[in-house]
């Protein structure tokens, strides 16, 4: 079974941004061309397909973007992405 990696995407005040588009920009091998949206609590969850390293990213049309990389193991990754 996928692990996945899982966060939440908050502006640069720390309040939670809802419909943060966020995606896989670097995987350890091939990932889908596909993005999340974040819910209304600025959480999200991507499949991890195999473990590995993984730079991921977000972006909104009004709060900027952030990117952040990730090690997913045997466990699932977590992340904070903070609007700049």
């Amino acid at each position: 079974m996928a692990n996945k990696i899982s966060g939440v995407v908050l502006d640069a005040a720390g309040h939670p941004v809802a419909q943060a588009r966020v995606y896989v920009v670097k995987a350890p091998g091939p990932a889908p061309d596909v993005a999340v949206l974040t819910g209304p609590d600025g959480r999200f969850a991507l499949g991890a397909a195999r473990s590995g390293t993984y730079e991921i990213a977000c972006s909104t049309d009004h709060a900027g973007t952030a990117s952040a990389t990730v090690v997913v193991g045997a466990h699932d990754a977590v992340v904070e992405l903070r609007l700049s």
